[in-house]
This record gives C-alpha cells, structure tokens and sequence, in this order.
C-alpha cells in the first residue's frame, strides 16, 4: 500500500513539474528557446561547411606539392602561398632540389661553365634555407628548422675555397659561418645522435679550419685541359699525341720520322693515261644486187 502511494507521488509530481514547463515557455520563452537552437544547428553547419572547404583547398595544395617536379614548378607554388606554411614547404622541397640535385654533385667537375651553374645552384640553395630559419617557428616546426639550417651548413661548407664569379679571389663560402650554422642544426634535438654529430662536424671545422681552407682551394683550383697541348715540339720528339705520361702495357711507342711536324712524304704521281689509238675506217660498201 505504501508503495502505491509513493507511486503516485511520484507520478503527480513529474505532472506538476510538465506542468511548470509548459508555463514558463509559453510567449516570448518559446520564441527564445526556439531561436536559440536554430542559431547552434546553423553555426555547426556554416562550421562544418567551412570545414570542408579547409580540407578541400588544404588536399589540393598537397597535391600540388606532390607533383611540382621541376623548379619552375617548386618557384610557382612558393609564389601562389607565399606567407604560408605551404609556401614555405614549397621552398624547402626547392632548396634541397638545387643543393642536392643541382648544386653539389657538379662542384667538381672541370667545365667552368657547369661548375658556376652549381655553385649558383648552392647560393641559391643557401639563401632560401636561411631564409626557412626565421618563416618556420622552432616551437612548432623543429625538425624542418634543424633541416634548414643543416642545408645552410651544407651549402655554405662546400662553398669555401671556391672563387667568385668572373675570376674573382675571394671565396664564396665562410667556414666561420658553416661552423655556426652545424652548431645552430646541433642545438635542435641535442640528445639524439644525428644532432650529436652535427656538432661534431663543427667542432672539427672549427679544429681544423685553416687546412679546411687549404684543401678546398686545392680541389677547386683551375685545371685548364687542352687535349692538343704535348711536349715540346722539336726535331728528335715523339709524336703530338703522347702527352708524356707513362708507356701502356702492349703498346709500342710510336716515333714520327723528322719530328712529329714532318712534311709528309710526297706520293709518286700517276702515270699520264694513254689517248687510245683510233680505229681503222671499214671500206664504202658498193650497192646490193638484190635491191636493184
């Protein structure tokens, strides 16, 4: 009986408190609490719209980087996004181009013209990675910051020793500057083995700058090769293809009679062609019986 009772209760006061609700949110409440819910549903669709279109133009932008293969590409997308986090992406992926591709892999060569293009491959290479130093935060980017200032110290080492344009002497690299930027790469991360070595690669610069120096100067040092130049011409020389190096295995070295400028032996003329004799003329033929 006590438990009917306490039913009902509880019945009539759920009824009580529909009842409150039903009051209160008559006229201008209603309005309200209607006016409130459509302003959430239509900002959590404008949201969600939004949304979508971040992630559509975000999608292509990745895209676009995925396919930029060429540096003029790689430059396009670095001007469309410029002062974005994609434009600087679009300039990282161009710097590594030119210093990886472009830049050190023809530094040795001994073409003057390929060798100034690579080195301006690298200068190019550098100004665009110091530049990634300041655009990318290091609170929120770290590894591409310790990447731009390691290709800066990449590029400004390989640089040291080489001369400038047009003949220049001074050198386009620093190794002050190299020793910096490794440290600088060296501080992001410094527990991790790859940044460890960084700092070792500058502390060995550091060590070691003046014969550094030396030895680049060494390697980059113009090697003028003329494929016609031999030893002195003369009577009683060799020949002007034996450059002077040592004999080949198997092959006998070649001596041109009166020098390696002799005249060449004149060859004997041809014999004049004989006017072949004319043939003797037949004699007239008389007429033909026959025809008579």
């Amino acid at each position: 009986m006590k438990a009917e009772q306490r039913k009902e209760i509880e019945t009539n006061s759920l009824v009580l408190a529909v009842q409150r609700l039903r009051k209160h949110t008559t006229g201008r409440t209603l309005y309200y609490v209607i006016g409130t819910l459509a302003l959430v549903v239509g900002v959590i669709l404008v949201w969600n719209y939004f949304s979508g279109q971040s992630k559509k133009a975000r999608d292509a932008v990745l895209i676009q980087l995925a396919s930029a293969d060429t540096p003029e590409k790689l430059k396009q997308g670095m001007e469309d996004h410029r002062g974005t986090i994609y434009g600087s992406l679009f300039k990282l992926h161009l710097a590594r181009h030119l210093l990886l591709n472009e830049g050190l892999p023809r530094l040795g060569t001994d073409s003057g013209v390929t060798r100034n293009q690579a080195a301006q491959a690298v200068e190019d290479a550098r100004k665009y990675f110091l530049e990634l130093t300041t655009e990318l935060k290091e609170k929120e980017e770290p590894a591409l910051v310790q990447e731009s200032w390691l290709g800066a110290a990449q590029a400004e080492e390989a640089l040291v020793g080489l001369p400038g344009a047009d003949g220049a002497t001074d050198s386009r690299g620093n190794v002050d500057k190299a020793v910096d930027y490794y440290e600088k790469a060296g501080a992001i991360f410094p527990d991790t083995e790859f940044s460890k070595r960084y700092k070792a690669r500058a502390e060995k610069l550091k060590a070691n700058k003046d014969q550094f120096i030396k030895d680049q100067k060494t390697i980059y040092k113009e090697r003028e090769f003329n494929p016609f130049s031999g030893p002195p011409i003369g009577p009683g020389k060799t020949n002007p293809l034996d450059f002077g190096g040592p004999p080949i295995p198997g092959l006998p070295k070649v001596d041109t009679p009166g020098g390696p400028l002799a005249p060449p032996t004149p060859s004997p003329a041809p014999a004049p062609a004989k006017t072949p004799e004319p043939k003797p003329a037949d004699p007239p033929k008389g007429p033909d019986p026959k025809a008579k």
